[in-house]
């Protein structure tokens, strides 16, 4: 055969539907690939030329989708999330889900509005590891400062620990008990004649509250501007009860209303 000329039917290598003529050392058939492969220049082959799959998947359809491995070489389309959602991994591939907010999930959202010295948050589930009980625009209805405490399982009696540090302007003070009936969260919420700016805020974090064999302890930390004073307390304490905690109670330790506010607990893992 003349160089450069293609064979005639009798002496072509071709015998398939999408072989290749092509070259090594000699003239040589390359056989059609399996579907969805492409044809590349591939050095380590005999003819420089080699099927392999496609480096870029074909079947996307929508702005924003990805390509995965569905399974070794196979590819795959993902389709592009709703806003907001999250990229993660559920059964070993990707998904696309939304997110819990932080981690946190919201169990109760309660307000007091001066009709009660006590606000208790209860049915609280035993599906989390820990919770988090936020209060913000805390005031209570009393024409002096009050503290504000923490109860469990409405356990009034003096079954709780307490080491606090309380700090008003620039002064600053220590208090320690080991037996108590609360955790101290405020020190001194704003009074009844103290203006919208001055309400205060607390955050409670209760570890471990499900279990049944550990004492709960609990952190506090609150502050609020009371007759024009700052006030903070930080706060830390033991519930001395191996029960799972089902509620917990806001007390004004004074016995006066608590006048505003609005308490958000959340649980998490």
């Amino acid at each position: 055969m003349a160089s450069g000329r293609i064979p005639s039917t009798a002496n072509s290598p071709l015998t398939v539907k999408g072989d290749l003529f092509t070259f090594s050392t000699a003239s040589a058939k390359l056989a059609v690939g399996a579907n969805d492969t492409a044809l590349v220049a591939d050095s380590t082959q005999s003819t420089g030329l080699a099927y392999k799959t496609k480096g870029v998947f074909n079947g996307l359809t929508t702005t924003g989708d990805t390509i995965y491995s569905s399974s070794g070489t196979t590819q795959a389309r993902l389709g592009i999330g709703s806003t907001g959602q999250v990229l993660t991994v559920a059964s070993g591939v990707p998904s696309w889900a939304t997110p819990s907010s932080g981690g946190l999930t919201v169990i109760d959202t309660s307000t007091v509005a001066n009709t009660s010295t006590t606000l208790t948050i209860s049915s609280i589930p035993a599906t989390y590891k820990h919770l988090l009980v936020v209060g913000v625009g805390l005031q209570t209805s009393g024409a002096n400062d009050g503290d504000l405490f923490v109860r469990v399982n409405g356990d009034s009696g003096n079954n709780y620990t307490l080491q606090r540090m309380h700090i008003i302007t620039s002064t600053v003070s220590g208090y320690g008990s080991a037996s108590i009936s609360g955790i101290s969260c405020m020190g001194s919420m704003a009074r009844t004649a103290d203006s919208a700016a001055s309400l205060g805020e607390v955050a409670i974090y209760i570890y471990n509250y499900a279990s049944t064999s550990d004492y709960k302890a609990i952190i506090a930390q609150g502050g609020s501007m009371n007759n024009g004073a700052t006030t903070w307390v930080s706060s830390r304490g033991t519930w001395r009860n191996t029960a799972a905690v089902t509620s917990v109670s806001l007390v004004d330790a004074n016995g006066t209303n608590l006048k505003a506010g609005t308490y958000i607990t959340y649980g998490w893992n």
